[in-house]
């Protein structure tokens, strides 16, 4: 018998990271004793296994970022990832200072930052090969630097709201860089390791998911949902921005988007500042709730203002030939 269950996993939003995810958050809620079997059981499922795995799978994120691009993809990789960490830095920032870690809305600003300083990076590529060049697509090796914690580490240190140790910002970018060194002196390597980055994924997401209480899940659906609408629309900072340097502007929309991999973002923030331990669970769920609200409200944005933009200049064009 076939269960087609890669298909259908595949037709739902960050269906890879947050179903095992969930499965995870199931599991810790209603089968707790199944966490606590022991041996290789608890080493590949308990919550404390996520920072091994997330270790390795930083090591093979680092390993695809290449800097010998051609000079307008690094151009255009720079704008969006500057215009990516300005919107999001700004909103969680801002949010940390007005109201405190607390936050709004139900909103803390880790939250905030851990999904407003990401995106999903399969679906930029998608959507920059559908309404962009090359050169859009080749920006991700660099906008791709904004994966993984690093930036809302920066972030949250610039505010004030984390104390974090300069180790701790060390530790998180030796893997990256270690990666980075050994995709870029062998291709072959990179390739050889860029075909496993994507199976960590349901690796890492179930530990992190039994960390968590159903609860929580619950508790965090409408700030969940409000975020991810929130992460939608900071595609419009990296869309001005590219419209000033005049390129391609469509292609910034689609930087409106939560990695599933932010999902581990709050986790280890809290692990470098344990003073915002208590916050990280309901961040974490709420940049769940985030990565699929994001990827199906994204898209949307995308295609509509290509429409739009493209339906001006056929209007300009007729004008101008009668």
């Amino acid at each position: 018998m076939h269960i087609p269950l890669k298909r259908t996993l595949d037709k739902i939003p960050g269906g890879m990271m947050v179903v095992p995810l969930f499965l995870g958050v199931l599991t810790n809620t209603f089968f707790p004793e199944f966490l606590e079997i022991g041996h290789f059981t608890t080493a590949l499922f308990s919550k404390e296994a996520s920072s091994t795995i997330l270790a390795c799978f930083m090591f093979l994120i680092g390993s695809q970022i290449n800097f010998k691009l051609a000079p307008k993809a690094i151009k255009k990789g720079a704008i969006l990832l500057s215009a990516k960490f300005i919107v999001g830095a700004a909103i969680g920032i801002t949010v940390a200072m007005l109201f405190g870690p607390a936050g709004v809305l139900g909103l803390s600003p880790l939250a905030l930052l851990a999904a407003l300083l990401n995106a999903n990076g399969g679906l930029y590529a998608s959507l920059a090969s559908s309404y962009g060049d090359e050169t859009d697509v080749g920006a991700y090796a660099l906008f791709s630097l904004k994966d993984g914690p690093f930036f809302t580490l920066v972030a949250l240190g610039a505010s004030g709201l984390a104390s974090i140790p300069f180790q701790a910002l060390i530790g998180v970018l030796i893997p990256i860089l270690i990666g980075m060194i050994l995709g870029n002196i062998d291709p072959d390597m990179r390739k050889f390791l860029g075909s496993s980055k994507l199976l960590l994924i349901p690796f890492f997401s179930f530990p992190l998911g039994a960390g968590m209480d159903l609860r929580t899940i619950i508790e965090a659906g409408g700030p969940g949902v409000l975020l991810g609408l929130i992460a939608a629309i900071t595609g419009i900072g990296a869309y001005v921005l590219l419209k000033l340097f005049k390129e391609n502007p469509i292609v910034g929309l689609a930087t409106g988007s939560t990695a599933g991999n932010a999902v581990a973002t709050p986790a280890v923030v809290a692990a470098a500042d344990p003073t915002l331990a208590s916050i990280a669970p309901a961040a974490t769920a709420q940049v769940a709730a985030a990565c699929v609200v994001s990827a199906i409200v994204c898209p949307i944005i995308v295609s509509y203002v290509y429409k739009r933009t493209e339906r001006k200049k056929e209007k300009k064009s007729i004008a101008s030939a009668a």
